[in-house]
């Protein structure tokens, strides 16, 4: 007999959906236990197989370690930070979120405010509402032949461009990690970033935030929009800068913004960006609709009867159900994986269309398929705004089109022990005589993660933190060049690993530094003589 406990409030549906299983014979007992205090968590949490919470409950690692029966906690929503999640993973413990639910609910919430900034709603209902009837200062504009630009083509995104193309916009859209044929089919134009911004009446915004994607609209950015351009944050605050946006309103580059999330929640109420006129603001609503609620209340339900049921979760945020043993064994090899594929995708020329997941050695431990799947989700990560983990990841992949090839042997490598090798393809690439090819190469040095060869050139370094590589010709005087740079605008090199095939060839090097790297020193660096190709890359922790 399984034990859940529901300790936050939850829609009736949700507890319906469990009861229901319970009465279906499924050997599932559920109490509503809400308002608990820390204490009284701890001492009835060790009763429990399942947990459901919102927002509320603090499921930190005390409570995990006490709960020597939990097998999964559900979020009934999507953000996590209420869970300890390493520390469930160190346990064995399911995490799962509900994102599916908030979909339409968070698409609608960008759409208001796309309406709100085109007709001036709030400061109109404001005037009103104020004793005035004034009409001709809140002329707005039409959405129809007006061009939509889709930062990040996800599910939110692929929602906005359905609605946005009903009132007869046209829609383009930015996703580096979308094949053009998918967005063919729902008739969504992909261009570069910098089009977005010139061509766009309208911006949306809908990437996940990375510190690549932290600030990436600001001043530059407005600089190259059109004048009167309206933008629309309900994705992710610190993806714009809002110092910089509030200059722009101020100037009247952009005639309008509607934003539902800020860099800091909650926002000084008094700050510039928030009492300007031509903004339309609202408390981060996304999931706020009664809808909603209900969908993750039946979404974390089903995940907590699937996980307790021995079945693969798709909204796992950690690792599937594993014994302790096999999770020991796994875990350095699944960090490895997750790294190759991300180091993959941050170094790919395009799309990727195509992806190769090769384990191999004497050392091979069982259930590599998880390795493929860690593989693919470092590829996906990072490539839209939804969650991707080891479980969703394969299904995620099949949804892009992307063509997935994994094999396991045996057959001893270069390398003693395990090799994990992940080769891309990507349309329209330039690496490997023009077929957009890179492989990458991954072992354990001493029990540790470390990447061995980048396109066959041999290297050595841990997949971690900021990553400036570089593919180059073996002349002298390129890495004081790049150290030289580096040091003059004070970023401090960790290490540096060159590898190369034969003298003057081409080389690779791979500079590990402290801070991240601006965009305006990458261009300088690249433009060192000799240097054919250098990305920054950021591979956390």
């Amino acid at each position: 007999m399984f034990k859940v406990l529901v300790s936050d409030p939850l829609a009736k549906e949700g507890i319906a959906r469990l009861k229901a299983e319970a009465q279906n014979g499924a050997g599932l007992e559920v109490e509503v236990k809400t308002g608990l205090s820390k204490e009284e968590l701890l001492r009835i949490i060790p009763e429990y197989d399942g947990l459901i919470v919102r927002s509320e409950t603090k499921v930190t690692a005390e409570v995990i370690q006490a709960a020597t029966r939990l097998k999964v906690v559900a979020r009934a929503g999507v953000g996590v930070d209420n869970i300890d999640v390493p520390a469930a993973t160190e346990r064995g413990v399911i995490v799962v979120n509900t994102p599916n639910g908030n979909t339409i609910a968070a698409c609608e919430q960008a759409f208001l405010l796309l309406l709100a900034t085109a007709r001036k709603l709030t400061q109109a209902h404001n005037t009103l509402q104020g004793g005035k009837w004034e009409r001709k200062q809140f002329m707005g504009v039409e959405l129809a032949d007006k061009t939509l630009g889709i930062v990040g083509l996800g599910r939110i995104g692929t929602e906005i461009a359905r609605r946005a193309q009903a009132f007869g916009m046209k829609v383009i859209a930015n996703d580096p990690f979308v094949l053009p044929a998918y967005a063919e089919k729902l008739g969504i134009e992909m261009v570069a970033l910098t089009e977005i911004y010139r061509q766009s009446d309208f911006i949306t915004v809908h990437s996940p935030l990375l510190p690549e994607t932290r600030h990436m609209i600001g001043k530059a950015a407005f600089e190259q929009m059109k004048t009167g351009v309206r933008i629309i944050n309900a994705a992710r605050g610190g993806i714009i800068q809002e110092d910089d946006l509030l200059e722009a309103l101020n100037s009247g580059k952009v005639a309008a913004a509607g934003l539902d999330v800020f860099e800091k929640e909650p926002p000084k109420l008094d700050a510039p960006l928030l009492q300007h006129s031509n903004v339309v603001i609202t408390p981060h609503l996304g999931a706020s609709t009664e809808e909603a609620q209900i969908k993750v209340a039946v979404d974390a339900a089903d995940s907590v009867v699937a996980a307790l049921n021995g079945e693969l979760v798709p909204n796992a945020v950690n690792l599937p159900g594993l014994s302790r043993e096999a999770l020991t064994e796994l875990k350095p090899y699944l960090v490895l994986s997750e790294k190759l594929g991300r180091l993959a995708t941050a170094l790919s020329d395009g799309p990727v269309v195509k992806v190769e997941i090769l384990c191999q050695g004497q050392a091979l431990p069982n259930h590599t398929k998880l390795l493929g799947m860690a593989a693919l989700q470092g590829l996906l990560q990072g490539t839209s705004s939804e969650t991707v983990n080891l479980v969703n990841a394969q299904s995620l992949a099949r949804q892009r089109g992307l063509e997935v090839v994994e094999t396991a042997t045996k057959e001893e490598g270069q390398f003693s022990g395990l090799t994990v090798s992940v080769r891309v393809q990507s349309q329209g690439g330039s690496s490997d005589a023009a077929t957009g090819l890179r492989t990458f190469d991954g072992t354990l040095v001493n029990g540790e993660p470390r990447i061995v060869r980048i396109n066959g050139y041999p290297v050595e370094v841990a997949p971690v933190g900021y990553l400036l590589i570089s593919r180059h010709i073996d002349m002298p005087g390129i890495i004081g060049n790049v150290g030289i740079k580096l040091g003059n605008y004070g970023i401090n090199i960790a290490s540096m690993e060159v590898g190369r095939k034969q003298r003057g060839g081409e080389a690779v090097m791979i500079v590990s530094v402290d801070d991240l790297v601006p965009p305006e020193i990458i261009q300088e660096l690249s433009k060192i003589p000799g240097v054919e190709n250098l990305r920054f890359v950021s591979l956390g922790d």
